[in-house]
């Protein structure tokens, strides 16, 4: 009951538009079949740079709705080269692409699970304040 309720609210994206609340994940594979569908169905976004081989977790945002050529979401993808789970010390790495994704595709995508939306949350903050940090150096 949680993760329909999840797949059927929305909040506001970074950008104002309403998008589905609960992120999604990708296997390499899925990924794959996704970035291959963003170039064959004409998508302005296909996912370049992600590296498809050293990413062993994927992470889908989506931020803005596309009408054309058909309805689908705007994604970030976060691809990380490493388990959510790390040794004390290690760092996260992460890698980010944006991808079209028509919306059905995007619909049978996993919901992310609490633990990854939770490590998601942590690590995106301390990147987010990193980047402000840097900002303020400049």
């Amino acid at each position: 009951m949680r993760n329909w309720l999840r797949r059927s609210r929305r909040v506001q994206s970074y950008f104002g538009w309403p998008v589905p609340a609960a992120v999604r994940t990708a296997s390499r594979s899925r990924m794959r079949e996704l970035m291959e569908t963003a170039r064959t169905s004409g998508f302005s976004r296909k996912g370049v740079g992600l590296d498809l081989d050293a990413g062993e977790t994927f992470v889908v945002v989506p931020y803005l709705p596309e009408p054309t050529p058909i309805k689908s979401w705007i994604c970030l993808i976060a691809a990380f080269p490493h388990a959510m789970d790390l040794p004390v010390g290690e760092r996260p790495r992460c890698d980010f692409a944006r991808l079209d994704i028509a919306e059905a595709d995007f619909d049978s995508l996993s919901p992310a699970g609490a633990k990854v939306r939770d490590q998601l949350l942590h690590w995106l903050a301390w990147e987010a304040y990193r980047g402000h940090r840097n900002r303020d150096k400049e």
